[in-house]
């Protein structure tokens, strides 16, 4: 499964992705916090990791028919969503 971390740099969105999400949260100095256990989410999004100070896990899309698991700071979230 694809993980995708996404960060406001520069004043603009840069995404990390990496399939070890538990490697590059400890590389960038983030914690996981448990998992989502809200069954009225997307079926691949429950059971996912929760990151602390991020937000998600969201649905990215898909990779190669795989879904995409996205985090994305309150930064980027603002900007995306704006």
């Amino acid at each position: 499964m694809t993980y995708k971390l996404v960060f406001m740099a520069d004043g603009a969105p840069t995404a990390v992705a990496t399939d070890d999400l538990a490697f590059a949260c400890a590389n960038l100095g983030l914690a996981i916090t448990g998992v989502e256990r809200r069954t009225t989410l997307q079926p691949c999004l429950q059971g996912q990791p929760k990151i602390a100070g991020m937000i998600g896990p969201c649905y990215g899309g898909e990779d190669d028919g795989a879904p995409v698991i996205r985090y994305e700071d309150a930064a980027t979230h603002a900007a995306l969503g704006a």
